[in-house]
């Protein structure tokens, strides 16, 4: 596994980094702002948002200044930091690797929406039933969400050990 943890890592993302990517390239193309549009009895809806906040537009009333400390400057640190980790763990199972790297990936997308897009991410993406509905997301945002979810089944409690 050591061998290829970095060839690991690397496959993931960038498999990750090109579908929201391009999704989010096909959203501000092709979708009409602020409008959602219902897809299968309105299960999903698609529109175009751009949204300053994270998780629920949280912290989108924040300055300019504090959402880049906050979303660009403490989340790029993350990254760094999980990358890190990623490489210099040398008992993470193949499934834990690639929930981390799920992880990294999608906040990676994230954090490039924010540089490139004067701090916004591009979501377009809404699920639910009748009232009860999700925020309205992106891919990046659901590699996040399957890799904590992974991450929480597959790591027995007690086992996570520091980088050595």
């Amino acid at each position: 596994m050591t061998d290829n943890k970095a060839v690991h890592i690397s496959l993931v993302c960038a498999i990750c980094l090109l579908i929201d990517q391009g999704t989010k390239w096909w959203a501000s193309d092709y979708l009409v702002a602020w409008q959602m549009t219902s897809y299968w009895g309105d299960l999903i809806r698609i529109g175009y948002t751009e949204n300053l906040g994270v998780f629920l537009s949280l912290g989108a009333s924040f300055t300019a200044t504090e959402r880049t400390l906050l979303f660009v400057v403490a989340v790029g640190l993350f990254l760094i930091a999980l990358m890190g980790y990623m490489l210099r763990t040398r008992d993470l199972t193949r499934l834990q690797l690639t929930s981390l790297s799920l992880i990294f990936a999608g906040g990676l997308g994230n954090l490039i929406d924010r540089v490139l897009n004067q701090g916004a991410v591009i979501d377009f993406i809404n699920v639910g039933v009748g009232s009860l509905r999700t925020g309205i997301f992106n891919i990046a945002d659901v590699a996040i969400m399957i890799g904590a979810i992974i991450i929480i089944l597959a790591t027995p409690i007690g086992s996570i050990k520091s980088a050595t």
